[in-house]
């Protein structure tokens, strides 16, 4: 029991750090005057998937 519920507190947590990560920098005036560029979309996508592999790794 104990084990599923740190599996749910790391998704939990993986999920609320990764929006609210993308959250901050699709929302940050970077000065270029565009809404948001594809590097944001990018550097999202790297910590998504670095969060998902940590979260993998504790569940592992």
């Amino acid at each position: 029991m104990a084990g599923t519920l740190n599996i749910v507190y790391a998704v939990i947590v993986a999920l609320v750090a990764i929006v609210g990560y993308a959250y901050v920098l699709t929302q940050s005036d970077d000065g270029t005057n565009q809404e948001t560029r594809w590097s944001d979309w990018g550097a999202i996508a790297a910590v998504t998937l670095f969060v998902v592999a940590l979260v993998w790794a504790t569940i592992v």
